[in-house]
């Protein structure tokens, strides 16, 4: 049953369109507050999808978690397998990986080569490398087991076209010896081209290879990883909506628990990964274990300030269309000075006054703020799926991106009916400042 303010206020959103200038002023305020939210939200899924992207490509050739002894080797299939024993909850997978440095030689020049062998049975477990191989003898996505056997090395895509290599072409590798001191002394290693893969990311497409990590001990004479790298288990891998209608018990208990979680981190965050990574801490002493984006910081920390600042800048822009809010109220109230004067000498209380007027502003930018979020849910969607405007070669993606996701609905929408609850009551309890005898003599 509606309350005597809710009833009042629906009557005055629809006489609205009786008076012409409060009309024209609350379809100014709909649409400032529906293309201030619009912006907004748009700007932060583009950003967002700038940041999720660029996350998915670092992640391409670098794991969740690292595990590595400054200065030293870690012996691996020990450690892997005690930490995968005392971590079946928090560990899904573990892998192994060496880098090292190699000369190419060519007929036209020599350039320098990272070279990173990795544990070719677990490696596609951890990261997606073997999704970025775009040319190989094997079906797609390849496997590395099947992949790199023998002396065979993938390389980036930009090496090859550099060197015009192609898949199954043999290239010629100068090893630095150990034990040099005043010369360096090389041996040559000849390899085969199993695969091309492409990342993305000019340092990697342009100087790494990869090998099986036996093949890199070979060449180079020694044992050991240089680090470990760990993927860890989602906690929330296992909400999925199994149900087969919506009828279902199970599909209404895990979308509660969907929604439910949602909103616990948004008010309580918790970092798992962080959480995780304390642990293996705490376990490994005499290690360093940290996230792949502690060997980012520069790139991670300036993703975050410009999603912040551009959500700061363009929230600023929506508080000065909610600002609209306060003219058209302050029109409103004295437009209605009669029947302010009337219910207050019928009795009714001055809170419920400022009520109607409050429930005014508020519905207005209820309405106008899921108006900018459809039109931005839908711009994102095509966005996302149909990628067609182009970026130049200085950003990470070619393309631009967008990226939907629940709590940014939430907190978009949240701030805008913050800032539009404020804007509307400074207006609103003016109302109680009518005076009654003036008016009614009038």
């Amino acid at each position: 049953m509606k309350t005597i303010s809710s009833l009042i206020t629906s009557r005055y959103l629809a006489l609205t369109g009786k008076d012409s200038s409060i009309a024209f002023m609350m379809c100014m305020c709909f649409a400032g507050i529906a293309i201030g939210t619009f912006s907004l939200m748009l700007a932060l899924i583009i950003f967002n999808g700038f940041e999720k992207v660029i996350h998915e490509k670092m992640q391409g050739i670098n794991a969740q978690v690292v595990v590595y002894a400054p200065g030293s080797k870690l012996d691996y299939q020990p450690l892997r397998s005690t930490l995968l024993k005392e971590f079946p909850g928090t560990i899904q997978a573990i892998s192994g990986n060496t880098t090292k440095q190699a000369l190419i030689d060519t007929k036209q020049q020599q350039s320098v080569v990272f070279i990173r062998g990795i544990d070719t049975t677990n490696e596609h477990l951890v990261t997606a490398i073997n999704h970025k191989i775009m040319h190989s003898a094997t079906a797609a996505p390849p496997r590395f087991d099947q992949l790199l056997q023998k002396d065979g090395i993938i390389i980036g895509h930009k090496m090859a076209l550099q060197l015009h290599l192609a898949v199954g072409d043999q290239l010629t590798l100068l090893i630095p010896e150990a034990g040099g001191q005043k010369k360096i002394a090389l041996s040559s290693q000849t390899v085969t081209i199993a695969g091309i893969f492409n990342i993305g990311l000019e340092e990697y497409d342009n100087n790494f290879a990869f090998c099986s990590l036996d093949f890199l001990h070979a060449m180079f004479e020694e044992q050991g990883v240089d680090q470990l790298t760990i993927k860890l288990h989602n906690p929330n891998e296992h909400l999925h909506l199994t149900g087969k209608t919506i009828t279902d018990s199970i599909f209404w208990t895990t979308l509660w628990t969907k929604v439910t979680t949602l909103i616990s981190n948004l008010i309580w965050p918790h970092d798992a990964e962080a959480a995780a990574i304390a642990v293996l801490q705490e376990r490994l002493p005499h290690l360093v274990v940290c996230s792949w984006k502690d060997q980012y910081p520069a790139l991670v920390s300036s993703l975050k300030l410009e999603k912040y600042v551009m959500f700061f800048i363009l929230a600023l822009i929506t508080l000065v269309a909610c600002m609209n809010m306060i003219s058209l109220l302050f029109m409103q109230i004295q437009n209605k000075r009669r029947d302010i004067a009337i219910f207050k000498a019928m009795g009714m209380a001055d809170s419920t006054i400022k009520n109607i007027f409050l429930g005014l502003g508020m519905r207005l930018t209820c309405y106008a703020s899921l108006t900018g979020l459809t039109l931005a849910a839908i711009a994102g969607a095509i966005l996302e799926h149909y990628p067609f405007i182009t970026l130049p070669d200085v950003y990470y993606v070619s393309y631009l991106p967008a990226r939907m996701d629940p709590e940014l609905f939430i907190i978009v929408f949240a701030a805008t009916m913050l800032m539009g609850f404020l804007a509307t009551w400074i207006p609103a309890r003016q109302s109680k400042n009518i005076n009654i005898s003036k008016v009614l003599r009038q």
